[in-house]
C-alpha cells in the first residue's frame, strides 16, 4: 500500500514540475469567429413568426 502511495506521489510531483517548467499558459487574445448567417437566421425566424400569427384562428 505504501509503495503505491509513494509511486503516485512521485508521479504527480513529476508531472506537475514538467507542466510548470514548460510554461503552459492561457492565450491572452482569443480568436473570435464571425457569425455570417445570423441575419438569415433572424429573417427565417421572423418569417415563421409572421406565418404563425397570420394563420392563427380567432
Amino acid at each position: 500500500m505504501k509503495t503505491n502511495l509513494y509511486t503516485l506521489l512521485i508521479t504527480i510531483i513529476s508531472i506537475t514540475n514538467t507542466i510548470i517548467a514548460q510554461g503552459v499558459d492561457f492565450p491572452s487574445d482569443p480568436s473570435q469567429a464571425p457569425i455570417g448567417g445570423l441575419g438569415l437566421l433572424i429573417g427565417a425566424g421572423g418569417a415563421m413568426a409572421w406565418n404563425k400569427l397570420k394563420n392563427r384562428k380567432k
